[in-house]
């Protein structure tokens, strides 16, 4: 199998490509919400990110629903731009002590990226589970890593393949198509 040499962060594109976000000075009476809450791929990070937040205690959303969208824009990019910490005394077994995705590859599903594949060493799921990730935000193949919207995953061996057997299964929708499919090496 071979394995995707680009680096992706989906996230990034997306929030470029909302219009008026984080202009400084600007009140925003909620339009950015409403753009955000609209998205079909910001939608299931801002339901994390709310729960996240409420679990957390960390302020950023109230019990109406509503939230900071600057705040939550600052949490995906941050999401998007981390990297393990590799190297680092303190840090160094955060990607060693990640689960490892096998068979993996990454797709499109209602506009949501994501990860497929097999995974092990995973906390709450069984060894060999066939899995789809939350929210891909930063995929790294070359260095071996991807960071999803909950955690970091090593990556094993890249399969393009794995994604028409979940497909068959009917684990994913037919919809479902490889995300930068002609990015492999």
């Amino acid at each position: 199998m071979t394995k995707t040499k680009l680096a992706l962060q989906p996230y990034l594109e997306i929030i470029a490509g909302l219009p008026d976000v984080n202009l400084p000075g600007m009140l925003d009476l909620g339009g950015t919400q409403q753009r955000i809450r609209e998205h079909p791929a910001l939608t299931p990070l801002l339901q994390t990110y709310l729960a996240d937040r409420a679990l957390g205690g960390q302020g950023g959303s109230s019990a109406d629903g509503t939230f900071d969208a600057t705040l939550f824009i600052k949490w995906v990019l941050a999401l998007s731009n981390q990297a393990p910490a590799i190297g680092d005394c303190v840090a160094t077994g955060e990607l060693s002590a990640a689960p490892l995705l096998d068979s993996w590859c990454a797709i499109v599903e209602d506009a949501v990226p994501l990860l497929v594949g097999r995974v092990s060493g995973h906390p709450h799921l069984r060894e060999g589970a066939r899995v789809r990730t939350s929210p891909v935000m930063n995929l790294r193949p070359s260095q071996g890593w991807a960071r999803s919207c909950n955690r970091f995953y090593r990556l094993g061996l890249y399969d393009p393949s794995f994604l028409k057997t979940l497909q068959k299964d009917g684990r994913l929708s037919a919809s479902a198509k490889l995300l930068r499919a002609d990015q492999r090496s």
